[in-house]
């Protein structure tokens, strides 16, 4: 907790340092100072789970989350940012539990970056390289197959786009660091990711694309599990480097397709997208992931609201179990389910949602798939 505070002291000092292009700007037009609190409420039925008797049971708990985030604008070009958030060391969540005896609750560092554009604003081109550990830089879908929304990549990002007329070329990639080790092989990603979006009209747009994703050193490597359980996420493992722990037994090469369609119905907003997944790694069998969605509406402004729906499937060894939507059949890959959503925006900082979850664990085996439903009721407020 110290460090994380001391790195954002660090942003908004160096926000200064930049201060030559600056020299009339305030403090308060360097930096913003952004962060919310959620308060869940959820329930639990995963018939893979039983009590001390065998039986199942529906689990319940309240849960919170809370980020504090600081991001300074050196220069019309650079910005530097750091952000601590709730949670243990889990990448994937920073949700909290309560009734833990009234403990206090662990915050962590979870973005620390500098952002530095080659172009100026008010080109309608961009190219940005970005440093640290930061948000995802790839385009994602509202549901993704890859990706939980709360992971931040570390490591070296380069983000692009080029305008062409009614069509705009968008480009990422990244160099990123996933367990270092000081006497044998990284594990790591490379990865780039292309896209084509169409503007027909200001109410309608396309947006076509795909990238390839190379995990490096993961086939017979000790599968990284935060809680040091060996928990492979749904991955195939093999004996490890001693009698307990497991390894990933699969290589991860994965290729994914993606199309959103944006258009406005009825006065509001409705996006349809899907998600296609191939894992071209030699040794990976079960391969395949694919989703598709829609949502309607945006809630942002107050008395807005918006719904949607989404379908997916990702094979045992489809992609890196552990990075993937930690609240979707329980979290991990071999499973297939679908999720209902919608929100209320009460008033400018307040929201409230409820989420329904539903699908199956462990697909890759008939005998011991097991059905898997959550319910999540969430009230967000933000600053």
């Amino acid at each position: 907790m110290k460090n994380a505070a001391w790195v954002m002291a660090g942003v908004i000092a160096v926000s200064g340092v930049g201060g030559a292009a600056m020299a009339q700007s305030s403090w308060a037009d360097k930096v913003t100072v952004k962060g919310d609190i959620r308060y869940r409420y959820e329930t639990i039925d995963d018939d893979s789970k039983v009590d001390a008797d065998g039986d199942k049971f529906t689990r319940q708990r309240d849960r919170i989350r809370a980020r504090l985030g600081v991001e300074a604008k050196c220069s019309d070009q650079l910005k530097v940012g750091a952000e601590i958030s709730t949670g243990q060391k889990d990448p994937v969540s920073g949700n909290q539990t309560l009734g833990d005896g009234f403990a206090k609750k662990d915050f962590n560092l979870s973005l620390a970056y500098v952002d530095y554009s080659f172009l100026s604003s008010e080109s309608k081109h961009g190219l940005s390289a970005v440093g640290g550990k930061m948000k995802n830089p790839f385009i994602t879908m509202n549901d993704d197959l890859l990706w939980d929304s709360d992971l931040a990549h570390e490591g070296l990002a380069v983000k692009g786009k080029l305008g062409m007329g009614k069509a705009t070329l968008l480009g990422n990639g990244g160099y990123f660091w996933i367990q270092e080790r000081s006497s044998d092989d990284e594990t790591m990603l490379v990865a780039g990711q292309a896209a084509l979006k169409f503007e027909f009209i200001p109410e309608i747009a396309l947006t076509l694309g795909g990238g390839y994703y190379e995990f490096r050193e993961f086939q017979g490597v000790d599968v990284i599990d935060w809680e040091g359980k060996g928990n492979a996420y749904g991955n195939s493992t093999v004996a490890g480097s001693s009698a307990t722990a497991k390894a990933w037994a699969a290589e991860f090469l994965p290729t994914v397709y993606f199309a959103q369609l944006d258009l406005w119905v009825a006065g509001r907003p409705l996006s349809i997208f899907a998600q296609e997944l191939d894992n071209a790694g030699d040794s990976a069998e079960e391969n395949a992931g694919h989703m598709y969605g829609l949502t309607y509406g945006k809630a942002k402004n107050p008395k807005t609201w918006e719904i949607g729906y989404s379908h997916a499937e990702l094979e045992k060894d489809a992609t890196v179990g552990a990075f993937t939507d930690s609240d979707r059949w329980g979290g991990g890959t071999d499973g297939k389910g679908d999720k209902v959503y919608a929100k209320y925006q009460i008033m400018k900082n307040l929201q409230a949602g409820v989420t329904y979850l539903f699908g199956d664990r462990k697909i890759s085996d008939p005998e011991k798939t097991t059905d898997y439903e959550r319910v999540q009721l969430d009230l967000v407020a933000n600053f």
